[in-house]
């Protein structure tokens, strides 16, 4: 008696088909989370003075990279009738790991800067590319002004 392999390729057929569905659950589209604890939005420091920042950095799946650009925001175009006054930026990009992540740094803000509206951008992205970001505003103040 001759038997039929039909069965059992079909079998093997659909548990590939089984094994690629289930692939596709597996895709990580879920963004990372970003809690910033320090600096607190709308904070004030001085030239010279140094902000603490902190934040915690969390994902389903696992961290990838987060980056901190801190840029001049009085005017936003960036531009504008203090064009010759120095304007600071500061920018700084770290790798992650693990699922959880807390990241201190000292960040000094300089001396000799114009006064005024910040931005600190916060961005997050994980292994699988997803990125996530939040913003927040810090005003230097020169006393001396």
């Amino acid at each position: 008696m001759k038997k039929s392999k039909k069965p059992i390729f079909i079998l093997s057929i659909l548990g590939l088909l089984i094994t690629a569905c289930n692939d596709d659950n597996d895709i990580d589209t879920n963004p990372p989370q970003i809690e910033v604890e320090s600096p607190h939005d709308g904070q004030h420091v001085h030239p010279g003075e140094i902000i603490h920042f902190d934040a915690e950095f969390s994902d389903n799946v696992g961290l990838g990279q987060f980056k901190i650009d801190i840029h001049y925001g009085g005017d936003h175009s960036h531009k504008g009738a203090f064009a010759d006054e120095p304007k600071w930026s500061w920018e700084h990009i770290g790798d992650l790991s693990g699922r959880n992540r807390h990241v201190h740094l000292d960040i000094e803000v300089p001396d000799s800067i114009h006064d005024g509206k910040y931005h600190m951008l916060v961005y997050c992205t994980d292994q699988a590319g997803n990125e996530s970001w939040t913003a927040l505003t810090i005003y230097i103040e020169d006393d001396d002004h």
